[in-house]
């Protein structure tokens, strides 16, 4: 460093911490401080707001915090009365001190962020975690990461047995720190949307009445299977031609999409893998559809699933994430082997490995068996559908989740 430079560095300015307006602490209300990547948009941030959104006003007070960018999630949080607060780039670690020797939580929930984990342990603040996948999509390094921070965490929350079986295996953590609680729907919503008129019909989409439709609600992330699909409709179309594959989402990688709809028209299959993006309206991709298909190869706990559920449509699922849970002996669909194994030997090579390049796989035969299954017998899978929304009723419904947390919370704050 020269003379100048370090004259310069010696008399410049300190970056000040950015100064919070100190809220009123009501000393009846337990403190929470929600710590995510970002609050824009996002399934993970949509879980974080409804959880947010569905605690107990009367006895919880919540602050959600993020380092990354506060957007449309976020301003939705203010509007329901949330404390939001987005950190600076620079002296990102001292704001964060300053926030929390102003909001003094009881308890901080981290959803896949980690930015105030020492933070946490210098002011003993105890911390839950959640688990929100099959975290086989890790580096080495992001394993390491994980498993060294774990000395900061006193509970996990996991979504599926799978996610806390591979946790417990590969990352490090004690089976009896994690406690599994399912992700829920919020069923009230689902309700509304229910009522109000289709936006969409089968014709929009070149789709005849007589066709069985099972509709892939996922982003256009090749995780998901989407090679797996081709490899069944090809299969599928030598034979008969009245099954169609309706995907819709976001992409997440414009090359990988692109290599997709390249594959499906060299196999001449654009009228029967229909890739339209994305539709916000997921009731009315349900009401056209005859079925569900989510043949991912790695899940946490698919909200998607839940929905489909809610709409009483069959599914067919991969065995991974929480569908071996939900899925229980046929009863509201067919759940078919994943391509690897046990779930807990997976890892990020194979699994890119499998979902990237375009393959014939082991599993596929039982695909196509599934498929056509429910499309020849249309009348049997819509009443075992129908099922499903009882499950929703009885054992997923987001009220009901969140006032499982708040025990978590209430039992981790007393230890």
């Amino acid at each position: 460093m020269t003379v100048f430079n370090f004259v310069k560095r010696l008399f410049a300015p300190k970056p000040q911490p950015v100064s919070f307006e100190r809220p009123e602490i009501d000393p009846n209300k337990l403190r929470l401080l929600i710590e995510l990547a970002s609050f824009d948009k996002g399934g993970l941030e949509k879980v974080v707001l409804d959880s947010a959104i569905a605690f107990n006003r009367d006895r919880y007070d919540v602050t959600i915090v993020t380092a990354g960018k506060v957007g449309h999630l976020g301003a939705v949080a203010r509007e329901a009365g949330l404390r939001v607060i987005g950190l600076p780039e620079r002296d990102t670690l001292a704001s964060y001190r300053q926030l929390l020797s102003q909001v003094q939580p009881n308890l901080a929930m981290s959803h896949f962020s980690y930015v105030g984990y020492p933070l946490f342990a210098e002011l003993r603040i105890r911390n839950i975690t959640f688990i929100h996948n099959v975290y086989a999509f890790f580096s080495a390094e992001q394993a390491h990461a994980f498993a060294e921070n774990d000395k900061y965490v006193n509970r996990y929350i996991s979504v599926s047995k799978n996610a806390t079986r591979y946790a417990a295996a590969k990352l490090g953590v004690r089976p009896e720190k994690v406690i599994t609680v399912p992700n829920g729907l919020i069923i009230g919503e689902h309700e509304a949307r229910e009522k109000k008129p289709g936006s969409l019909r089968r014709a929009d989409l070149g789709i005849a009445e007589s066709d069985y439709v099972f509709a892939n609600v996922a982003s256009y992330n090749l995780h998901k299977g989407h090679y797996v699909m081709v490899d069944a409709m090809k299969r599928i179309v030598a034979d008969r031609r009245d099954i169609k594959i309706l995907c819709v989402g976001n992409p997440v990688f414009a090359p990988h999409v692109e290599a997709l709809k390249d594959l499906i028209r060299r196999e001449g299959l654009e009228q029967h893998i229909l890739m339209p993006g994305y539709i916000a309206d997921v009731a009315a991709v349900h009401r056209i559809a005859d079925a569900f298909l989510l043949p991912s190869f790695i899940e946490g706990w698919s909200i998607a699933m839940n929905e489909a559920m809610f709409y009483e449509r069959p599914m067919i699922l991969t065995d991974t994430g929480a569908s071996a849970e939900v899925i229980e002996n046929d009863d509201i669909g067919i759940l078919i082997p994943n391509e690897y194994g046990d779930t807990a030997d997976l890892d990020s090579v194979t699994l890119d490995q499998l979902a990237y390049t375009p393959r014939s796989y082991t599993i596929t035969p039982r695909l196509v068996e599934a498929m056509t299954t429910m499309a020849d017998h249309r009348a049997e899978w819509a009443a075992r559908g129908k099922r499903g929304r009882t499950k929703i009723y009885s054992s997923y419904n987001f009220a009901d989740i969140v006032r499982r947390y708040e025990e978590i919370i209430k039992g981790v704050v007393r230890e």
